[in-house]
C-alpha cells in the first residue's frame, strides 16, 4: 500500500471515528484508536500540509463547547484535555507557531 493509499484509509476511518463520536459514541473508547491513527497519518502527510489538521482541532474545540454549554466544565475537561494529546502527537498548529 502506497503513503497515500494509507492516508486514505486513516483520514477514512479518523472520519468514521468522528462521525460516531458526533452520534454519542464515549471519547475515552475512541481516543486510543484516533491518536494512534493520528500519529501513523502525521509521518505519512508530505511536509507543508500540517494546515489539514486544522479542521481536526476546530472539531475538536467545537464539541469542548457544545460540551460546555450542555454539562458543564466537567463534560467539556475530556474535550480540553483531547486538544492537548492531540497537540502532543501532532505539534502546534501551524498557525499557533
Amino acid at each position: 500500500m502506497t503513503d497515500l493509499t494509507r492516508l486514505r484509509v486513516l483520514f477514512d476511518e479518523l472520519g468514521d471515528y468522528q462521525r460516531s463520536l458526533d452520534d454519542g459514541a464515549p471519547l475515552a473508547e475512541a481516543k486510543p484508536a484516533m491518536l494512534g491513527r493520528l500519529a501513523e497519518a502525521q509521518v505519512l502527510l508530505p511536509p507543508g500540509n500540517e494546515h489539514l489538521w486544522n479542521g481536526f482541532r476546530w472539531w475538536i474545540m467545537h464539541t469542548s463547547a457544545a460540551a460546555q454549554q450542555e454539562g458543564g466544565d466537567s463534560a467539556s475537561e475530556p474535550w480540553r484535555e483531547f486538544l492537548a494529546e492531540v497537540d502532543d502527537v501532532l505539534g502546534p498548529a501551524p498557525d499557533a507557531a
